[in-house]
């Protein structure tokens, strides 16, 4: 009898675990999708301002290899944060179980070698190979000494993957009162307080369908229900703030910075040293932008306050190196020490906007510094301080920032660049002899963005700089040479490049024709065909391009035929095609420019026809016959 009643809730077990694993899903959860989260329970208990314990159970099926990636584990470690806990099971196509993963089997690795850092990872790569297949992965993150925002919610972590269900619940104190910010849902949190005063709060998600990556297309975090939570007041690395307005943060990150601009006498010395023959505060800040360029290296730190606290001005000077915090906080020591006013600055490189209503670290990744002159507003990039003074990179032109300011943190967006002055011009002459070999002489000028892509070639040995310069034309085989070099680092920087290059066979010949590239710089501007948009259209950089290529033709050789010139304009920027005839030269000139901005999906046809144009003309060819 006790036997068969322990066969019994033996096989009673061992169903009950096969019946949790899904093998088999609607056909909405599978559309698009290479992986399906059949659930994932995250519990946050917030003990106290300082402690916390983080339950989360994920179980993802991998439908197929391009959905593998969903099934690797990856856990994100600090001083502040350690893995308590972990196992992990591997399911097969029909449930069973396969195998069961231990702690011990986890990797775990520091962020990388380049940086100074407490952080580290535990991470597990699963590889079954047999599609399907299911990992179920449960684990204790705990959290000690501080508490400045609670873990985010994003269900939906990456493209074409669906969930079936996913739910948050958070369990905080009464003494502890904080906010949340639901985007890209109408979901809403579920409230109960208990005799006691602790809360508990709980959001769910459904049948999330998989979103598929589209050319052009937004961000996923634009497109995926994401979950921002955090304490109002925090103590954080045994430091209190106030998180709950920008401001309030800013004044936290301004006592940050107390004391830490303290410079040594020799230093001082060699600032006034520097700048006494200055006549602006401009040429004073340019000679200390240029001797920090001189004088320091970048190197991330990610120590101090978890992170967020710079290290000393004195340890830069001494080391000669830092990270953005270290080296923008050294920088704004220095032109203290002149009297020149300036402000440490809080940005993202990845987020253009700040949620203006959920103040958050977590939104931003970097640090420069505004300098306000009488003039004009500098924004100096102190990681790079090759840049010229006073242009503003693509990474953080007109991205929202936070002013750290002794009044508090105040919010602004940083200047951008019209679209039309990011420009490339390229010119070549062509001159042809009667077998396609081509000697062609060709200038680059870029201005702007356009500068920061090629900019790099000056710092490239000889042969880098010809393989560079080979991959920009429709020309694999041929030779460069007679490389020159001009770059002017001013406000608007340019960057002019003039080059030589010997091609054995420009074109193909047939017979007694040649077919000759109408232009040899662009290959095409490809936007493939949609049946069904589903994302707006997301141009993130605007430009204008203008290529012109005069032919000398081969001696006994006529122009036989041309593409048409042709003129487009649209909502997305214009093209113009001309192609003329000049006896025995051929002036060809294209020009295109395209707009940054967000653009309605159901354009994405007109965007495809432009496109489409575009490369047909890129893409010509001129005909010549030999007489």
């Amino acid at each position: 009898m006790n036997k068969r009643l322990a066969i019994f809730g033996l096989l009673w077990i061992c169903f009950s675990v096969k019946a949790q694993i899904k093998t088999s899903f609607p056909a909405e959860i599978t559309e698009k999708a290479y992986a399906v989260v059949q659930s994932n329970e995250i519990d946050f208990i917030c003990e106290s301002a300082t402690n916390a314990l983080k339950k989360e159970n994920y179980t993802v099926t991998v439908l197929d290899e391009k959905g593998k990636e969903a099934a690797h584990f990856l856990c994100m470690c600090d001083q502040f944060s350690s893995l308590n806990k972990f196992s992990g099971e591997v399911y097969d196509r029909t449930g069973n179980l396969i195998r069961k993963i231990k702690k011990s089997e986890l990797k775990m690795s520091e962020y990388s070698s380049g940086l100074t850092t407490d952080d580290y990872m535990y991470f597990f790569e699963c590889n079954i190979g047999q599609y399907p297949y299911t990992v179920k992965y449960e684990w204790e993150i705990k959290y000690k000494n501080g508490l400045i925002s609670f873990p985010p919610f994003a269900p939906q972590s990456r493209f074409n993957l669906s969930v079936v269900e996913a739910n948050y619940r958070l369990h905080v104190p009464a003494e502890v009162t904080y906010r949340t910010k639901i985007l890209n849902s109408g979901n809403k949190f579920q409230s109960k307080t208990t005799p006691k005063g602790a809360t508990y709060s709980e959001i769910s998600f459904k049948n999330l369908k998989a979103i598929e990556k589209e050319l052009y297309g937004a961000p996923l975090e634009a497109l995926i229900p994401i979950v921002y939570l955090g304490p109002d007041n925090f103590i954080f690395d045994g430091s209190q703030g106030d998180m709950s307005t920008w401001k309030s943060y800013g004044n936290w990150q301004y006592a940050l910075l107390k004391d830490r601009d303290i410079l040594p006498p020799e230093l001082k010395e060699k600032i006034h040293q520097l700048t006494s023959g200055c006549n602006s505060e401009k040429e004073k800040v340019k000679v200390l932008y240029d001797y920090l360029a001189a004088n320091t290296r970048y190197v991330s730190i990610q120590l101090g306050i978890g992170g967020l606290q710079p290290t000393p001005a004195t340890n830069v000077y001494k080391t000669g190196f830092g990270d953005c915090k270290a080296l923008s906080n050294y920088l704004k020591a220095m032109l203290q020490e002149v009297g020149i006013n300036s402000n440490y600055t809080v940005i993202s490189t990845d987020r253009v906007k700040l949620l203006k209503d959920f103040a958050s670290v977590g939104q931003m990744n970097h640090v420069i510094l505004q300098v306000p002159l009488k003039e004009e507003t500098l924004w100096l990039e102190c990681t790079n301080a090759q840049l010229p003074l006073g242009y503003i990179h693509r990474d953080i032109a007109g991205h929202d920032a936070i002013l750290i300011k002794e009044n508090g943190g105040e919010l602004c967006t940083l200047p951008s660049y019209p679209d039309s002055v990011n420009t490339q011009i390229r010119t070549a002459q062509i001159t042809l002899d009667n077998n396609g070999k081509a000697h062609i002489q060709t200038t680059q000028k870029c201005d702007l963005f356009q500068y920061e892509h090629l900019s790099a070639i000056t710092h490239m040995q000889p042969d880098e700089q010809k393989d560079l310069l080979r991959s920009q034309i429709r020309l694999t085989q041929a030779s460069v040479n007679n490389i020159s070099i001009q770059e002017s680092k001013r406000a608007n920087p340019q960057i002019d490049v003039q080059f030589q290059t010997e091609c054995q066979q420009f074109g193909n010949k047939t017979g007694n024709r040649l077919f000759i590239p109408a232009n040899l710089f662009r290959n095409y501007f490809t936007v493939p065909k949609q049946e069904k948009r589903t994302s707006d259209i997301y141009i993130k950089y605007g430009y204008a391009d203008t290529d012109s290529v005069l032919i000398t033709l081969p001696e006994g050789f006529v122009l036989e035929a041309m593409p048409k010139p042709t003129s487009v304009s649209c909502r997305f920027g214009s093209f113009e095609s001309s192609i003329e005839n000049k006896g025995t030269q051929i002036c060809v000139r294209q020009r295109l420019f395209l707009k940054k901005g967000k653009f309605p999906a159901n354009t994405y046809e007109e965007f495809a026809n432009f496109a489409q144009t575009i490369s047909d003309l890129y893409g010509g060819r001129i005909v010549l016959k030999k007489e």
